[in-house]
This record gives C-alpha cells, structure tokens and sequence, in this order.
C-alpha cells in the first residue's frame, strides 16, 4: 500500500507542476520556461544534495541517470509545448495514456502477470484517460473574444495530439529507465537527473544558436510578457520554481512507488497525474469538465483503488 501512496503523491506532483509549467508556457517559450524551472530546482537540488545526500553514486547508475534525465526533459518539453499551442485536456490525457500503456506492456512481455483486480484496475486507468482525452469542449483561444487571458494560442493541429503522443513516449521511456536504477542515494539521484536535463537545454541552446536558429520551442518573447515590476517579476520567478520543485518531487515519489510495486504499477499510479491537470484548467483556466470527463476522473479513482488492492499472480 506504501507503494501506492507514494504513486498517488507522484501524480499529484507531476499534474500540479505540468499545469503550472503550462500555465507558464501560454504566457513565455516553452524553452524559457523549461529551462528556467529547471535550473531554479536545480540551484536548491545541488546544495541540499552536498548537504544530506551523503556519497553520491557511481559507476553505470550515473550514465542510467542522465540518461532519464534528458529523456523526461525532453518529455516535459513537449507535454509544455503543447499545453501552449492546444488543449491541456487532450494533450495531458494523451501523454498519461501512453505513460501507464507502455510500461505495462513491457511488464507482461517480460512475464510479469498481474492479478485479475489489478489488471482490471490498469485497463480502467487507460479507458479512463481516454474518456477524458476524448472529451473535449471547445474555448475561444488566445486573441479571441471572451478568451481567458492564459488561453491557448490554438496553433497545435488536433488539439496538440502529437505533443501529447511524443510526451508520453518520452515519459513510459523515462519511467522504465529510472526505474532500472538501484542505488540508495536518492537525493543525488534527483539532482542527477536535473542535471543532466539543464545540461542538455543548454547544449541544444548553444548548438542551435551556432548555426543561427532557434531551439524548439524558443519563440520570441511577446510585448509585456515579462512583468517590469520587482514583485510580479518574484511572482514569476516563484511560478517558474515551484513548476519545478513540483516535476521534481514526483520524480522521487515515482521512483519510490516503483520500488516499492514495480514499474508497472507506478506508472500506471501516475498515469493519473494528467486528471489533477485537467481540474485545474477547469477551475483556474475555465476549460470546462463536461459529464463524460467526470465520468472519467470517477473512473480512474476506482481504477486507482482496484490497482492498490490487487495483488501481482
């Protein structure tokens, strides 16, 4: 049961900060903001790390490390991108889909069978965030009358789909990787991972900007979109900082969670993570939770409950 709380906090951390993260996003470039969020987390890991994190680990669990590091950056790039060129709902439903889908595939290739109640609750988990996924209500977007003023630009084809495809390609990608490490050191294993992902932001900057173009996601930053005042420019900074302290703490209960259940169950606890995205569009956005997306988020409690009580055959 330990396990599944520690799944059930992950989520609520990885939806909390990709709404924020998102939130960001429709107002800075995705590149900006994630590289901002990401060093702002990283300055608070480094020192905490050399602090308590006592020996920090060696030989291939570093490699394994920054490996997943660069791939659930490259993930949280995507998801925040299309957060801000389509619909929270469908791109986060999408990437939750794929998350818990793939992990729990590779489980039952490589032998593991779940008992009827679990499997029953990872197949609920999946049709779930389908239902949410599909069940869209369409808003005006950025620019038009009565748009919210963090609306979406609506540039993404399909509701930002593909954004949300790729992201959770790179999130079951991530969660399979890092659930390989085995090591005791887990404060240097958070902050390896963000190095590992500001390294590569910064990288892929000084490359793009060497043959004259910009990174994905780098657009012009928009008039006014960078407060001119002290304090709206510390509420930006905090916005930025706590979008990551968020992404980063449900990387360590995730990979607390699957310590304790497996992968495969972990992923699938945090697969619902694109549900608590999803409430707070609707409540801090105005995109609108219709009857089919409650049903959904209804489903996807049970589903949540039948996984913590199923037992692995």
């Amino acid at each position: 049961m330990i396990g599944a709380l520690f799944g059930v906090i992950a989520a609520f951390s990885w939806g909390g900060g990709d709404f924020l993260g998102g939130l960001a996003s429709r107002r800075l470039p995705t590149f900006l903001v994630v590289a901002a969020s990401q060093t702002a987390t990283l300055a608070l890991l480094i020192p905490t790390a050399l602090i308590i994190g006592g020996a920090p680990p060696t030989g291939a669990v570093l490699p394994t490390t920054a490996i997943a590091g660069i791939v659930g950056g490259t993930g949280v790039l995507l998801l925040y991108h299309g957060f801000a060129h389509g619909r929270i709902s469908i791109v986060a439903s999408i990437a939750g889909t794929l998350s818990a889908l793939i992990p729990v595939g590779v489980s039952i290739a490589q032998g593991e069978i779940p008992s009827l109640l679990r499997l029953v609750g990872f197949f609920a988990a999946i049709v779930a965030i389908i239902i949410v996924s599909t069940s869209s209500v369409e808003h005006a977007v950025a620019g038009e009358a009565g748009a919210h003023a963090d609306a979406s630009s609506g540039a993404a084809a399909r509701g930002g789909a593909f954004y949300g495809v790729a992201a959770g390609i790179c999130f079951a990608s991530f969660s399979l990787i890092f659930a390989s490490v085995e090591s005791d050191a887990i404060v240097w294993l958070i902050t390896i991972l963000r190095i590992a992902s500001v390294s590569a932001l910064a990288l892929v900057f000084v490359l793009a900007r060497l043959v004259g173009r910009r990174p994905p996601g780098d657009e012009p930053i928009r008039a006014g979109a960078i407060p001119t005042g002290l304090l709206p420019r510390l509420r930006l900074l905090l916005l930025l900082t706590v979008a990551g302290t968020c992404e980063t703490a449900g990387n360590l209960f995730f990979f607390l969670a699957s310590g304790e259940s497996g992968v495969a169950v972990a992923a699938v606890f945090t697969s619902v993570a694109p549900i608590t995205t999803v409430i707070f569009a609707a409540l801090l956005l105005g995109e609108r939770v219709n009857i089919r997306q409650g049903l959904g988020i209804a489903l996807a409690g049970v589903a949540t409950i039948a996984i913590a009580l199923g037992r692995v055959a």
